[in-house]
């Protein structure tokens, strides 16, 4: 039964494949570098001067770029690796990973690259250009369309259903944490307000689990260098990620449906409706994503006392799509100050 099984599911996703790759170029290669000892705020400087001579190169957001050369496309996006930036390239053109424009620009900055050998990165990276892709924005380079998003529409409408005036779904309250974050700094920022005398230190990280595709996790350290204490009245943020954004995203990402997702073909028309039994969560997997979400998901902090040459720690979750910064309001020595990081 489960040789047949199989033998269905590859054999479906050959005929869809088959009967489709001809509507735009195929994907020859998805590959990626890392510009050793550049943080990714002076490599892109670079870049933008270097591209903006070439009318065939399309600024895109999110640090990324787009170019077209005759029938061959080019995506091309630039992340931040804490100290060193990284480089992902998609292109359904002939490419040798060793001498191409990307790798002859390194060496005319006398940039130190290497192969990106980070497996959960460039796992990353791939999500982040299909999921894009997807959207339509990169015509020409061919990516299948998504086999489950009317599931994870009906699951955002039914989250978005059950939520509406349930209060044990609100915010969990502010509390400090002081624990260590054993996860991969892949960014940090630190910015000062000469006014208020307040330092922040913005970290970025990589979560662990399936969320990860959706959201980053963020600490901002906020320190108060004066010789008075401050009242932070009010930390807001247009936008953050809750614990039900999370879960929910995650609930229709786990094992069986992931395979069908980055297949990209209904789970259904894969497996003759054979696997629909086993679309339950994970609950050891769904846990997981909660425990790691939960710590990055409290309510922002208001009316705290931060002390004279002492510091504060916030965490949230910001979405990767659309990463919003934190409005901050603090009053000292009977002045008011806003800054936003």
């Amino acid at each position: 039964m489960k040789k047949l099984l199989k033998g269905i599911c590859i054999l479906s996703v050959l005929v869809l494949f088959t009967a489709t790759a001809n509507a735009a170029g195929m994907i020859k290669d998805y590959h990626a570098y890392r510009i050793k000892d550049q943080n990714i705020r002076t490599v892109l400087p670079v870049v933008d001067n270097i591209l903006s001579r070439g009318v065939e190169v399309k600024k895109l957001t999110g640090n990324a770029y787009y170019a077209t050369y005759g029938d061959e496309h080019y995506y091309m996006k630039f992340y931040p690796a804490l100290n060193d930036t990284d480089v992902y390239i998609v292109t359904d053109g002939e490419y040798d990973k060793n001498n191409n424009d990307v790798t002859a620009f390194f060496k005319s900055q006398n940039y130190k690259y290497e192969t990106l050998e980070d497996k959960e990165a460039y796992k990353e990276y791939k999500f982040d250009f299909v999921d894009y892709a997807r959207s339509g924005a990169l015509d020409g380079l061919f990516t299948l369309p998504d086999g489950l998003k009317p599931l994870k529409k009906g699951m955002n409408k039914l989250n978005d259903k059950m939520s509406k005036g349930n209060e044990k779904t609100s915010a969990i309250p502010y509390t400090e944490d002081n624990d260590p974050i054993n996860l991969t700094k892949i960014d940090s920022e630190k910015f000062y307000n000469a006014d208020a005398d307040v330092t922040v230190t913005v970290n970025e990280y990589r979560l662990k689990n399936k969320e990860n595709k959706y959201v980053h996790a963020f600490e901002y350290i906020v320190k108060n260098n004066s010789n008075s204490d401050i009242k932070v009245e009010k930390v807001y943020s247009e936008r953050l990620a809750a614990l039900k954004d999370v879960t929910t995203s995650t609930f229709v990402d786990l094992d069986r449906l992931d395979v069908a997702d980055n297949l990209a073909v209904p789970l259904a028309f894969v497996t003759g409706g054979a696997s629909l039994g086993f679309t339950v969560a994970n609950n050891v997997r769904l846990g997981m994503v909660i425990k790691e979400a939960t710590r990055f998901s409290h309510s922002l902090p208001e009316n705290y006392d931060l002390k004279a040459n002492s510091s504060m720690r916030i965490l949230c979750l910001k979405f990767k799509d659309d990463p919003k910064p934190l409005q901050f309001t603090v009053k000292k020595l009977g002045r008011t100050y806003s800054f936003t990081y």
